[in-house]
């Protein structure tokens, strides 16, 4: 995610780093440089059939930015979906570990042996999750930091699951189970805990939901084409009403329609790791030092800062 705050309004305005013309400046060049081409061509040589009216294209931009605003509110959609779906992740996590720490354990006297321990296991077990599901929706390798709070052993059984969050899932109500056997958890408190469980389920199919279901194709490839062949056709039907500014009027749309064309793509997917995806790195460094404190451990993580004003 890219984080600025207090940039001048006309260093913004300028502003190439976090802005859509790092990937579309070559189709705006494009666009341009062939304007100037139909626009010497018609000034000099006055070819008349191969003038447009401008009518067209008044109606059909119209449409077409109606069908760009359907597409990015679509996408942002998704992109604040993902953003909800996370924060209830956070909160989830830190109930789940209140709980741990709180309703498993004998209601009167000592503690007994090993308590402390499988508390705090749980716990480990909740960080490795967040992560695993990290990595899990950016379709990476999450092995490396699962090693941090997991055994060598459980982790190479992790290594033979295709869904390593789900895995870690029932693995943790296996682990609660265990603690009802132990009678560490009331007939009452036991639901409570399942439905923390529960609901990391609904927040991972949550998100399942969007990293695996794009904004249709066909959707897509239309308005891409409507875009590229507005552009295009542009300079055809305002060459004889703009004259020689021609070129600055298609730098402008194009910039614009092209602009908005790519920003759809950008935020389809929140959970890539574009810089303008939701900040997955970071969330999971903010979970994993809440609940490494709510166990008491002195040594944390840092949190994480925007390198370059980016934040992962």
């Amino acid at each position: 995610m890219i984080v600025k705050q207090n940039v001048p309004w006309l260093k913004m305005l300028f502003s190439v780093s976090g802005s859509s013309l790092r990937f579309t400046w070559r189709r705006i060049i494009f666009m341009t440089i062939f304007s100037v081409i139909v626009t010497w061509v018609e000034l000099r040589y006055d070819l008349e059939h191969f003038s447009l009216t401008a009518e067209p294209f008044t109606m059909i931009g119209l449409a077409l930015g109606i069908f760009l605003g359907f597409r990015n509110n679509a996408a942002y959609d998704r992109f604040w979906e993902g953003r909800k779906l996370w924060g209830r992740l956070v909160n989830t996590s830190r109930s789940f570990t209140r709980q741990v720490l709180t309703l498993i354990g004998p209601q009167a006297g000592t503690l007994p042996d090993g308590l402390r321990e499988f508390q705090e296991d749980l716990v480990y077990r909740m960080i490795a999750y967040v992560y695993a599901l990290k990595h899990h929706l950016r379709k990476t390798s999450p092995f490396e930091e699962l090693r941090q709070y997991l055994s060598a052993e459980e982790v190479a059984k992790l290594e033979q699951h295709q869904n390593v969050p789900i895995a870690l899932l029932q693995d943790m109500g296996e682990h609660v189970r265990q603690a009802w056997d132990q009678g560490w958890i009331t007939e009452y408190h036991l639901p409570i805990i399942e439905e923390s469980l529960t609901t990391l389920t609904d927040i991972q199919g949550g998100c399942e939901r969007i990293k695996n279901t794009p904004i249709p194709y066909a959707y897509t490839v239309l308005i891409h084409r409507l875009v590229a062949f507005y552009c295009f056709f542009l300079p055809f039907g305002i060459v004889k009403t703009v004259g020689p500014l021609t070129p600055v009027v298609v730098l402008l749309i194009s910039h614009a329609f092209i602009g908005l064309d790519d920003i759809g793509d950008e935020i389809e997917d929140p959970f890539d790791t574009d810089p303008q995806a939701l900040p997955l790195a970071a969330l999971c460094r903010t979970i994993e030092i809440n609940l490494l404190q709510a166990i008491d451990v002195e040594d944390l993580p840092e949190m994480l800062e925007p390198e370059r004003s980016i934040l992962l």
